[in-house]
């Protein structure tokens, strides 16, 4: 396991109080064949980072809640429970997309979905792991990875401000389908800083 990602588990079990997020200096999204007993003596593929990408100058606090976006669109489509218009007024979303690397426009339904709901209008930020965007059925080349982020991530942020304008939406951030990983906590508090662009999160 990456050192990064042992460090955020170890925060997750047993850390308490809150800590600053990072940005790793490196991550993957190419798979590896654990059916294969060699592979646990591979290393992965790495490339830089290239930062968050951080959008507004307002700073927010609020409970995170929301996970994998194709689930989202589950939650969405069957009625199951969510937290009420009233309780998205003290949330910040937090969304990754998976290794079924969903198209932009798929991408832009959810979000839409959500907009019309009335939940982008009241939520507090966004937080959006890294877009994986390469699987063993999707061997998308270098270039090809980040198209499709790039587009991803412009159709995440438009949408988005379609319906609001003003909170803080980070993208980019090292939780979701790729390696390393940060294990961040659910239902707890979050704080986004725009002027410093730093994240805090309580474990």
């Amino acid at each position: 396991m990456d050192d990064f990602t042992v460090g955020y588990l170890q925060l997750a079990l047993f850390g308490s109080g809150e800590f600053e997020l990072t940005a790793s200096e490196k991550y993957s999204d190419i798979g590896l064949d654990w059916n294969d007993p060699a592979t646990l003596d591979q290393h992965r593929v790495y490339e830089p980072h290239g930062g968050w990408l951080w959008d507004g100058t307002e700073n927010a606090e609020g409970i995170t809640w929301g996970g994998c976006l194709e689930s989202i669109d589950e939650i969405l489509r069957h009625g199951v429970a969510m937290p009420s218009l009233d309780d998205f007024n003290d949330i910040v979303l937090i969304t990754e997309t998976s290794e079924e690397i969903p198209s932009a426009d798929y991408v832009h339904r959810v979000y839409r979905a959500l907009g019309e709901r009335g939940v982008l209008g009241r939520i507090k930020g966004v937080l959006v792991g890294r877009p994986k965007a390469w699987e063993f059925n999707n061997l998308q080349s270098t270039e090809q990875k980040k198209s499709y982020k790039k587009a991803q991530a412009a159709i995440t942020l438009e949408t988005v401000r379609r319906y609001n304008s003003t909170i803080p939406v980070v993208q980019n951030l090292d939780f979701g389908h790729t390696e390393p990983q940060i294990c961040l906590p659910y239902g707890r508090s979050t704080r986004l800083n725009s002027t410093t662009k730093k994240i805090y999160t309580s474990f």
